[in-house]
């Protein structure tokens, strides 16, 4: 897990009122303030579709470890629930991250997420960096871009773009509505929010979203 303690030397605790015991067939019952917490207020969302928002950051190596399970439960819900949409967030705490969040809707912009994505996170969190100012940061990412065949100036002008700033804003203002703390996390339309760190494992953690998944569904 990397929280904002880590990166900031600051930490958010947040103490809930208990929701009790949810129940489901195979499962120990969830619990709120373990499990799940409730988010309140709720973040205004549609009612459809229902979302569920995959906060992860580039910097974060137990977010690639929960990806493959992240990415499971996006191609089962795509199978089974029309109605139900996985969406991406990436977090960056403070202005020195937000090249990361930046690079993700670059690649995303330029039709390159699904060829791009996980070589990069690789590279951001096996290789040795010698960073030592965002100037560093961003020429080595423009580099490893050119590297992998795209122009390097169309790269730059897509990653301070119009289009890209404005995601990079909205993913902020979505992660800190939730009262996102620490990464990897999962928001469930606005309402719940789960980590492997609080459910106790990756498994429980989807688990958990799927069964607070059921909840928003059923409007309860």
């Amino acid at each position: 897990m990397i929280s904002r303690r880590q990166l900031l030397a600051a930490s958010v605790a947040t103490t809930l009122p208990g929701f009790g015991s949810i129940v489901h067939a195979g499962e120990a019952p969830l619990v709120e303030g373990k499990d799940f917490t409730v988010v309140r207020p709720a973040v205004a969302l549609p009612a459809r579709p229902i979302v569920i928002h995959d906060f992860f950051a580039y910097t974060c190596p137990h977010c690639q470890t929960f990806a493959p399970n992240v990415e499971r439960l996006a191609r089962q819900l795509a199978e089974t629930r029309k109605d139900v949409q996985v969406v991406p967030v990436p977090v960056a705490w403070t202005a020195d991250y937000e090249l990361f969040p930046r690079t993700y809707y670059t690649f995303e912009a330029l039709g390159l997420l699904e060829k791009l994505h996980m070589p990069f996170w690789d590279w951001v969190l096996k290789e040795n960096h010698e960073w030592r100012s965002i100037q560093d940061v961003e020429r080595d990412i423009i580099n490893w871009a050119v590297k992998h065949g795209v122009d390097a100036k169309e790269f730059r002008r897509t990653l301070f773009s119009f289009t890209v700033s404005s995601k990079c804003q909205q993913a902020a203002k979505m992660w800190k509505s939730y009262g996102v703390d620490s990464t990897p996390s999962l928001g469930v339309h606005g309402r719940f929010l789960t980590s492997p760190h609080m459910a106790g494992s990756r498994g429980r953690s989807i688990h958990t979203a799927k069964v607070l998944l059921d909840r928003v569904t059923k409007g309860e």
